[in-house]
């Protein structure tokens, strides 16, 4: 069974986020269409093909002092926000803004489970490797197996883009990450939101609520200012005081065995786990943003 997480304060959810509103930036096309995912465009190699050094503590492990991590996490937040397709540095981001604290509580949530044991005892992987994506399409609509290859399929997403952890100073806390990482589909898949910006800081804002990682909550900060200002308002006023109680309130997702689950109805899961549907289904937002959109050209003679 389940808990909720104890490494996220619960006043989180009560909090308002620091979404800028008033702000605005040139007007431009509507953002809600551009894709913005947190993976590699391509493959990446697998975390037990990487090299090791003596002083690594897993294949891939760079071992840095906090100074090289201080510079890494102001370098990976720059680069990060100049191009957003530099998902390797928002892995690196993840991986050295994450207190080892904040993982650590993670890490004795999964110990605290029979289910979040076994999790780190074997080690499972989410990739085309490990997962059968064909059969998982086969299994009946509805369950969590079909949805998720459906998903993918439908926002042309591969589970083998998930960038290998390099910066954690822990096995297990590495492998924490790295299960949070590659779960995080899983996650929009449960929440129903595709791959857009505006998607993704919805799925951000649930994350930051529900597992209380720093790259979540800098992600849901600063992700906004690249929307409109009417955009930025609409997205936050439709889902965001949803998706910081909802994570708040839902239990622990880092400790769901996936693997275990492919055949189970989707529904059941959430009720299971707590997971409330969001307000509006983000096909009807996305819809209402072009009605408003087409108004406005209409209005300026466009």
């Amino acid at each position: 069974m389940l808990a909720r997480c104890t490494c996220v304060p619960s006043q989180l959810a009560l909090a308002r986020p620091l979404v800028p509103l008033a702000s605005s930036s040139p007007r431009t096309s509507s953002l809600a269409s551009r894709r913005t995912h947190s993976t590699s465009s391509r493959p990446v190699p697998r975390q037990e093909d990487l090299p090791t050094t003596p002083d690594s503590l897993y294949p891939g492990h760079v071992p840095i002092n906090a100074f090289q991590r201080t510079l890494l996490t102001l370098g990976s937040a720059v680069m990060g926000i100049v191009d957003t397709h530099r998902h390797d540095m928002i892995a690196t981001l993840s991986e050295t803004s994450s207190p080892l604290a904040s993982l650590r509580r993670l890490q004795a949530h999964l110990r605290s489970t029979p289910s979040g044991r076994a999790l780190l005892r074997t080690r499972p992987r989410l990739s085309s490797s490990t997962v059968s994506l064909p059969s998982l399409a086969a299994l009946p609509k509805g369950t969590l197996g079909h949805s998720y290859a459906a998903w993918l399929a439908r926002n042309k997403v591969s589970p083998d883009t998930r960038d290998p952890v390099r910066y954690v100073p822990d096995d297990e806390l590495a492998y924490v990450m790295q299960r949070y990482r590659e779960s995080h589909d899983l996650y929009h898949v449960l929440l129903g939101f595709g791959v857009s910006l505006p998607a993704e800081l919805v799925v951000k804002w649930f994350e930051a609520s529900n597992f209380g990682l720093p790259v979540a909550v800098l992600s849901g900060v600063v992700g906004p200012l690249r929307m409109e200002a009417s955009e930025r308002k609409r997205l936050w006023r439709t889902y965001g005081p949803w998706a910081l109680r909802a994570g708040a309130r839902a239990q622990c997702l880092i400790g769901v065995p996936w693997e275990q689950e492919w055949e189970t109805p989707i529904d059941e899961l959430r009720a299971r786990w707590g997971v409330e549907r969001p307000p509006v289904g983000f096909k009807a937002w996305r819809d209402e943003g072009r009605r408003l959109e087409a108004l406005r050209r209409e209005a300026d003679g466009v």
